[in-house]
């Protein structure tokens, strides 16, 4: 997003006056990609597919890549670099678990659903914490099944909830020193290979710095299984 309405006024005239000059019904260009390690592909784009996206993975992170465009006409090309960086280890007043069930790749249906069961409790100084949040995300290709999250609601042990294909967020009154479960189901929504972890926050509404990061695996991916911390 741009930083205020008068930027994003400016920003949107701009776009469009850079549309109007470069558009055209012709135009045929051809982009050519290749490395120095051999690797090469061509990208074409002509009226008959200019609004279709073209994409292909790079085959060594990192290399040197040259791209050139030859013919006639306006393309977009674009990177993108893609990485995991595992959360970092912090002396928590939470303590958080987060595991798949089932836990391994059995049966073959874990391929398709399985269920995600955290664990959180308030280890500071006092009886309890205030509001709290529990933000879970989702692994690559999976998403959350909302009727099973708003069954949280109905127990009275989560105050609000949000669903959004990439996240759940659990809105909690507070989280006492006994430790409190949380289950909802998630189910693939698109295939994706080389799936990465995703993480699960527990933190405090009024003081972020309050904290737990735990990291967890879908139950048939290649990655380390469950983490806690």
């Amino acid at each position: 997003g741009f930083s205020s309405t008068q930027d994003t006024v400016i920003a949107l005239q701009a776009l469009a006056k850079y549309s109007s000059i470069t558009y055209s019904k012709k135009g045929d260009v051809t982009v050519h990609v290749k490395s120095d390690a051999g690797f090469q592909t061509n990208f074409h784009v002509d009226n008959t597919n200019r609004l279709l996206l073209q994409e292909t993975a790079l085959p060594k992170i990192p290399g040197k890549y040259t791209v050139e465009a030859s013919g006639d006409g306006c393309a977009y090309v674009q990177t993108t670099l893609r990485y995991n960086i595992p959360p970092p280890k912090s002396e928590a007043t939470f303590e958080l678990s987060v595991k798949t069930v089932p836990e391994s790749c059995s049966g073959g249906k874990a391929e398709k659903h399985f269920h995600i069961l955290i664990t959180a409790r308030y280890t500071g100084d006092r009886n309890a914490s205030n509001m709290a949040i529990i933000q879970a995300k989702m692994v690559s290709g999976f998403i959350p099944v909302k009727s099973t999250v708003k069954e949280m609601e109905k127990t009275g042990q989560v105050k609000k909830t949000e669903v959004t294909p990439e996240e759940v967020i659990f809105y909690l009154e507070e989280l006492s020193n006994k430790p409190q479960i949380f289950l909802f189901s998630v189910e693939q929504d698109i295939v994706v290979k080389g799936v990465k972890p995703a993480t699960v926050t527990v933190y405090d509404y009024y003081k972020i710095e309050d904290n737990a990061v735990v990291e967890y695996s879908a139950p048939c991916s290649t990655e380390e299984s469950n983490k806690t911390s």
